[in-house]
């Protein structure tokens, strides 16, 4: 008769923190507390229930409560980073919060937005935008072992290539047509 094998894991609440988790909801509190604030002063100047300030007020009380709900919970956990020096758990957490990925779309993002600053167009620049992203999100796919694969990779932009006009045709029809949107 065998047994199932025990899972040695440790449970979520063994686990340390990695750098940078136990910050998040001070970022949280940070944030949701200045808006707070400023939904505040909106809804002194427009007060009711029924005003423009109700739904942000809401809101991000939301966020500070169960920011500092988080806070209260997870303040006694442990975390990897615990007695390391503030400059690497500076460095840590940034690596945690900003892996490579999130670097590449947040310039993408940038570019795109430049782009569209320096009036290059709408379709033109997000065509560019589309393609890049999606050529740079599939490139596991033509990278192996280090080298690229050549055939893979002019598959792979190909294809994107497509899913690209596919996105920006809909996008044409839905906004443009459809909601008599004006787009940039």
């Amino acid at each position: 008769m065998s047994y199932p094998k025990k899972n040695t894991d440790p449970s979520p609440e063994e686990k340390p923190f990695r750098s940078g988790e136990k910050g998040f909801a001070v970022f949280w509190l940070l944030f949701g507390g200045y808006f707070f604030y400023q939904s505040m002063k909106l809804y002194q100047k427009y007060p009711g229930l029924d005003s423009c300030a109700a739904v942000p007020l809401f809101v991000t009380g939301v966020i500070v409560v169960c920011a500092l709900i988080i806070l209260l919970i997870d303040r006694k956990k442990p975390s990897e980073s615990s007695g390391k020096a503030a400059g690497e758990v500076f460095k840590a957490t940034l690596h945690t919060m900003f892996p490579l990925d999130v670097l590449v779309t947040v310039l993408l993002i940038l570019l795109y937005c430049v782009a569209l600053n320096l009036r290059l167009g709408f379709y033109p620049s997000t065509s560019i935008f589309l393609w890049v992203a999606m050529t740079w999100f599939m490139r596991k796919n033509y990278l192996a072992a280090g080298r690229i694969d050549q055939k893979v990779l002019v598959r792979t932009a190909g294809k994107n290539l497509i899913w690209t006009a596919l996105a920006v045709i809909f996008i044409l029809i839905v906004f443009t047509y459809l909601f008599k949107v004006v787009l940039p």
